[in-house]
């Protein structure tokens, strides 16, 4: 017999007084805690089960999505990586809980949620529409993106993958003054040209917003913003800002310098480099981007966003949300320094106007009125009329995934400036949880470069490359955590040797093997290779499939286990080669075995490859006589028939040489011949 004491509280976790003990030949630990009146703990989730029983109460509990209001007595079980918050909403006394917690075993994948597949709404960053796509822009937020779609739909979710055009940025304004052009002409043709480079990938998009400056989308915009002046988080500064020798008003395209966070060069209002925003005039050496002379200082009243007034409600959000470390790091060490407030009214022409008096003569700040853009998507995506705002509301209620797919350069944006939003306009919104980010991909061994003409143009790569091919080349390189390297020869001989090579390989030993008599047997004797295979092939399809969620998603891993999913059946159809060639009838047994293998091996392969290659998944579904919409539970039955007369066909890429063109190393795509 032992005794505890769990009243003398000498711990401090996650923003609770604990006080713990573990429990001898038990699974579990237990630990006591108390809330203060009218605290919340720390947002937090970790790798155990954890159940709370609530021994004094009421207490509130979320998970980021759901909020439960738990009643004296009452328990509450959390799963695994669940996210969870704790809240004593008693003004007067301290809230009294007994936590038991253990580990998950291995094999058991949790899901406490009853309400099923849970709908989800998918958003990549929109593209700046002064240019059109090369392929450090495809293999970034659109490609995956639209693989994380495709991947929830498959697991039977209801997606919706929006986008649309970010018309305001100053960098058309900046093209169409080089073009002599006018900033709406510029924005109309590339948005087209994007379009139409997403299409010719196979990116599909269930929205698409145009937007106005002084229509229904300017209307809802500029609500937005009123109601965060209602709030107090809006308000009018007279601060320092730059001008050109003309009198032109400075910031973002029209500023360069070097960051004061990290000393890189950067534009004003962002870094690209570090992530961080800067206010323009706190720019090293600054310059005007035409002249390349020193701004001129001067003060002028701005209206600011009060991003520090939130900087407690963002704490907690980050704690909940799902990001990489690098993002992670970037907003915590933003919180340490103390959020600036971010100047939201520039004076110009190209953009949103504010109706504001005194502001007038000034255009919303573009990324601003992007947080406005993404909830006009998003009662876009309920369908319907009514009052778009409640139809915002509703899908941002919690009871939907929502994802942000993004390059890191826009990451501060994502992960503070939008939620800022969302919270601050105090209607319930829960800002997304999931963040689908990726590093910068360079071509060479250097950043991909429009302006020194360092790149490949997205649609000439796809002109001659399939379109799989290239979602799965993109896939593999995709720079996930840290920057990636592109080389078009390796990217080449990588597709070569995964589809017409190993792929190829595989699928006609299946064909041969079947010979006249296309029915599929069931399998017979196994041998210890077979086995093996068996149970790698299961793992890699069970990785695919973790590469592809929404908690692991990763374009990138998921493409380098198809290509040892890939490698493994064409390396297992070449040592099976003596019992396929059904010389010997000693053999037969295993020669069943050895064939139903491998058509179990690509039928795996068409299920879990499906959101990065859809047209070759297919082909192997037509191949195998299968339905895409079937999850693949065993071996097919004895009988089935295989169209062999229907072998999906993997073309050979050409080769292509690099070319310099306006910088040295610079490639261009030679046309195949």
């Amino acid at each position: 017999m032992r005794s505890f004491d769990l009243t003398t509280k000498t711990g401090e976790t996650y923003g609770l007084a604990t006080a713990s003990a573990e429990l001898p030949g038990s699974p579990a630990s237990a630990m006591t805690c108390s809330l203060a009146p009218g605290q919340q703990s720390h947002g937090h989730n970790h790798s155990e089960y954890e159940l709370f029983w609530f021994t004094s109460g009421p207490a509130r509990v979320s998970n980021g999505s759901e909020e439960l209001d738990v009643p004296q007595g009452h328990a509450v079980l959390f799963a695994p990586f669940e996210p969870h918050i704790i809240e004593n909403p008693d003004p007067t006394c301290a809230l009294e809980f007994l936590s038991l917690y253990w580990s998950a075993k291995a094999d058991v994948q949790p899901d406490l949620h009853s309400g099923g597949a849970r709908d989800a709404l998918v958003f990549a960053t929109p593209p700046t529409p002064n240019g059109d796509l090369h392929l450090g822009h495809l293999s970034g937020p659109y490609l995956a993106g639209d693989v994380l779609a495709r991947a929830l739909r498959q697991q039977g979710r209801r997606v919706w993958y929006g986008n649309g055009r970010d018309d305001h940025q100053t960098y058309v304004l900046l093209k169409a003054q080089n073009d002599g052009s006018t900033a709406q002409a510029v924005a109309d043709t590339h948005a087209r040209l994007i379009r139409d480079t997403w299409e010719k990938a196979g990116i599909a998009m269930d929205g698409f917003t145009k937007p106005d400056r002084d229509g229904p989308y300017a209307y809802f915009v500029r609500q937005g913003i009123a109601r965060l002046c209602e709030k107090g988080l809006i308000v009018e500064r007279e601060t320092p800002a730059a001008f050109d020798d003309a009198g032109i008003y400075l910031h973002e395209a029209f500023i360069q310098g070097k960051c004061p966070h990290c000393g890189d060069a950067s534009d004003g209002n962002a870094c690209e480099a570090c992530g961080r925003p800067n206010d323009c005039t706190d720019l090293t050496d600054a310059r005007v981007r035409s002249t390349l002379a020193p701004p001129l200082i001067r003060p002028r009243k701005r209206l600011y966003f009060r991003l520090s007034a939130l900087a407690d409600d963002l704490a907690q959000y980050l704690r909940m949300a799902q990001m990489p470390a690098k993002v992670q790091d970037l907003c915590s060490q933003m919180l340490e320094d103390g959020l600036p407030d971010i100047c939201i009214s520039h004076p110009g022409t190209w953009g949103i106007p504010h109706v504001i008096e005194g502001h007038t003569d000034s255009i919303v700040y573009v990324w601003f009125e992007m947080a406005f853009g993404y909830l006009w998507q998003a009662a876009e995506s309920c369908g319907g009329s009514g009052d778009r705002w409640a139809r915002a509301a509703q899908v941002y209620d919690g009871s939907r995934d929502i994802v942000h797919a993004y390059g890191f350069d826009n990451a501060y944006y994502h992960s503070l400036l939008f939620p800022a939003v969302y919270l601050g306009l105090d209607m319930g919104l829960c800002p997304p949880r999931h963040h689908v980010v990726n590093e910068l991909l360079d071509l060479d061994g250097s950043k991909f470069s429009t302006s020194r003409g360092h790149l490949i143009w997205a649609r000439d790569f796809l002109a001659d490359v399939p379109v799989d091919y290239t979602r799965f080349a993109l896939s593999h390189d995709r720079p996930e955590g840290v920057r990636a390297n592109f080389l078009p020869e390796r990217a080449v001989d990588l597709i070569n040797e995964v589809f017409a090579g190993d792929l190829a390989r595989w699928i006609a030993a299946v064909s041969r093997a079947m010979g006249d008599d296309p029915c599929l047997p069931e399998t017979g004797a196994w041998s210890a290779e077979q086995r093996a295979c068996l149970d790698e092939m299961t793992t890699l399809s069970s990785r695919i499939a973790a590469n592809l969620s929404l908690e692991g998603v990763s374009p990138r891993q998921a493409a380098r286990h198809i290509r040892k999913l890939i490698a493994l059946g064409a390396r297992f159809a070449d040592t099976q080669a003596p019992f396929l060639a059904g010389s010997n009838p000693r053999n037969a047994n295993h020669r069943r075995t050895s064939l139903a293998l491998l058509v179990h091996g690509l039928r795996l392969l068409a299920e879990g490859a499906a959101p990065i290659m859809p047209e070759i998944s297919r082909a192997l579904h037509a191949y195998l006589g299968t339905c895409r919409t079937e999850a693949v539970k065993g071996f097919l039955p004895g009988g089935h028939r295989i169209n062999v007369s229907r072998a999906p066909r993997l073309i050979r890429v050409p080769g292509f040489p690099a070319e310099n063109v306006s910088t040295p190393g610079a490639h261009v795509l030679k046309k195949a011949v």
